[in-house]
């Protein structure tokens, strides 16, 4: 049989982390100028212990190309946002223009690579 959780008492216990309204608009303006060059075709948002995530995906068949992460309170780093690339760090800044303009430039360098294939 499963275990009952009581959702208000668990949400409490955990540092549940998310992004808001201007980190969510800065992040779809970014998404939305790669989608409408082509590079970019699906997201995901995952909120995992002390952390918030936004992935993007070439297809939604495919790993994360990108992950924009917010570490929570509990993290050494409280606050700061880390972009990732395929896994890779690519950097980590306490402003989440920094590590999206990082991502745009990163981005700009792999869309001629794939458009030669």
């Amino acid at each position: 049989m499963g275990t009952l959780f009581n959702l208000a008492q668990y949400r409490k216990a955990k540092s549940f982390v998310h992004f808001d309204r201007t980190e969510l608009m800065q992040l779809m303006n970014t998404y939305s100028r790669q989608v409408a060059s082509g590079a970019w075709r699906d997201y995901a948002i995952d909120h995992l212990d002390g952390m918030a995530m936004f992935s993007i995906f070439r297809s939604s068949h495919e790993t994360a190309i990108f992950t924009v992460i917010k570490l929570g309170a509990d993290h050494k780093n409280a606050g700061h946002f880390v972009a990732l690339h395929s896994g890779e760090k690519i950097k980590q800044s306490s402003e989440i223009q920094n590590v999206l303009d990082a991502v745009e430039k990163r981005a700009r360098k792999v869309v001629p690579l794939l458009k030669s294939r």
